[in-house]
């Protein structure tokens, strides 16, 4: 199968960018399953042993808010799928799919594929499709060190970082903000700035648990599988996909503040125990690209046989 990936983005995105991620590792599980790709995305654009073509922010423009725009340039004659990351107005002749990655609003395309079952429930959709990561940008260890970690954008209230600092100075232990934002620190907070690379992999394998407070509906939570396939169970807010992904085995849910202040003295006193094997097997098994390609392609044969979105 040819396959084309449309992002108005810039590929690899720098700092904090989940839905770029995933469309990196998107085609790099595609062309392992022996797919062709290609990628359509902002002038300036690379990916790794896949083909790129650029296009400019006008183009892109047109690409999602004309319904007379013509996108031949943009999508290869060839392709048997165009994989989108957000509706588009122009007239699309190839079957195609639409990824939502955000609580959207407005109605959606009967086309469009969500994150997680959750998700696709709140937005009245019919498909969803599990994020995956590339095991290996990501290392494993076993042996924790004493800090525990908060890692997201830290500038968004509702991804919980005041809760994650109370939560610490109130359980007394070491935590390491890392996100775009200048934090507040101290003898127990530390705040790192925004991490990739080794040095994230680092920070997520280290952690004796990820803190996720989060505020809001999440629709999927890439940072809960970074943690898990890194050996690092989470404690995460009950809230959009989270009951739905995290096993008992593999973390907790905590309502509220307080929850999250015994869960932490739990762990520190030994009464919570959790196995970083299990958890990377689990996030093996069910989050990684490959896996998540396989489930697009089979999306992908759908909008073929049933011509979605064609005009």
């Amino acid at each position: 199968m040819r396959v084309a990936i449309v992002t108005h983005h810039k590929l690899p995105v720098r700092g904090y960018g989940g839905t770029q991620r995933v469309l990196v590792w998107l085609a790099r599980g595609l062309r392992e399953l022996g797919h062709e790709v290609l990628v359509v995305a902002r002038a300036g654009s690379r990916v790794d042993g896949v083909p790129v073509v650029g296009a400019s922010r006008r183009e892109f423009e047109h690409l999602y808010g004309d319904p007379d725009y013509d996108p031949a340039r943009l999508i290869p004659a060839d392709a048997d799928a165009v994989h989108f990351v957000q509706p588009v107005a122009a007239r699309v002749s190839k079957p195609h799919l639409v990824m939502i990655q955000g609580n959207e609003r407005g109605p959606l395309p009967p086309n469009s594929v969500f994150v997680s079952r959750d998700h696709m429930t709140r937005m009245g959709g019919r498909f969803f499709v599990y994020n995956g990561v590339d095991p290996a940008e990501y290392a494993f260890r076993a042996q924790k060190d004493a800090h525990y970690l908060f890692l997201g954008k830290a500038s968004r209230r509702v991804k919980g970082v005041s809760t994650a600092e109370r939560v610490a100075r109130r359980a007394g232990v070491r935590l390491v903000v890392a996100g775009g934002w200048r934090w507040r620190w101290g003898r127990r907070i530390r705040w790192v700035g925004s991490v990739g690379g080794a040095r994230k992999a680092g920070l997520l394998a280290g952690a004796r648990a990820l803190l996720f407070p989060i505020e809001w509906e999440e629709p999927f939570g890439l940072v809960v599988v970074e943690a898990w396939i890194s050996g690092t169970p989470v404690l995460a807010s009950p809230r959009g996909s989270m009951p739905e992904l995290l096993r008992p085995d593999m973390g907790c849910l905590c309502e509220g503040e307080d929850a999250f202040v015994e869960a932490v003295a739990a762990l520190e006193r030994g009464g919570l125990r959790y196995d970083p094997h299990a958890c990377r097997a689990y996030a093996l098994e069910n989050f990684t690209h490959v896996r998540m390609a396989r489930e697009y392609v089979t999306l992908y044969e759908r909008a073929i046989e049933e011509r979605w979105g064609c005009r």
